[in-house]
């Protein structure tokens, strides 16, 4: 099911595009650097869980120097928790293992883009920045102690929705482009959030390349 996901995104931004307004097509694949802001008081050892994001998106119109972007993308988003304590051994002492969250979104990001360079040129800079509402697909928590391993399901720990603030730039060279982004989530994510310092909001640094069909 989840490897139909990215397909699934690119042929929803596609059949939207379909429409008279949309002028450009195309499609992207990229890794996420994701992370989770920890809730108050807390100060883990994390690192960034790197993850897939892939879709496809369309611009309209193509020969303006600002336009709209919309995008159909499956996303990859979490985080990973090193030093976790488990269990203390015989001799008192405890014992550390590492927990990986991954949640799996299609997320729609609505962009303003802002082209740099003359239309019509083979090489174009560009910026784009906007919002991107977020469905969750799925959330796992991985625990890994030495050589065990377990994972749980933790939906249910989850908010099904999120939005983030885009912000990001790129560089196409004819039709092949690349792309680095910042989205910054703006939603608690952690259905327990009874105090307001109790917030966990998703943070992803994306790098992409894509190829744009028109």
């Amino acid at each position: 099911m989840y490897l139909r996901a990215p397909f699934a995104a690119a042929a929803l931004c596609l059949i939207v595009s379909g429409s008279a307004f949309a002028q450009e097509v195309g499609i992207k694949a990229g890794v996420n650097f994701a992370s989770l802001t920890p809730e108050e008081d807390e100060d883990p050892d994390t690192s960034r869980r790197v993850g897939l994001v892939a879709g496809g998106w369309f611009r309209t119109p193509s020969t303006a120097r600002v336009s709209f972007q919309a995008e159909g993308l499956f996303t990859e988003k979490g985080v990973r928790f090193d030093s976790v304590p488990f269990e203390v051994d015989s001799s008192g002492s405890v014992i550390f293992g590492s927990v990986t969250i991954r949640v799996r979104y299609i997320e729609v990001p609505l962009l303003a883009r802002v082209d740099f360079s003359a239309p019509g040129s083979s090489t174009r800079v560009f910026a784009v920045g906007g919002a991107a509402p977020a469905f969750k697909l799925s959330a796992r928590a991985r625990s890994e102690l030495g050589a065990e391993q377990d994972t749980r399901d933790i939906g249910d720990d989850v908010e099904p929705v999120d939005v983030g603030l885009v912000r990001g730039f790129g560089v196409e060279f004819g039709r092949a482009l690349i792309e680095a982004r910042y989205t910054h989530g703006v939603l608690n994510i952690n259905v327990d959030d009874n105090d307001p310092n109790d917030r966990i909001q998703n943070r992803v640094f994306s790098v992409t390349v894509g190829f744009r069909f028109r």
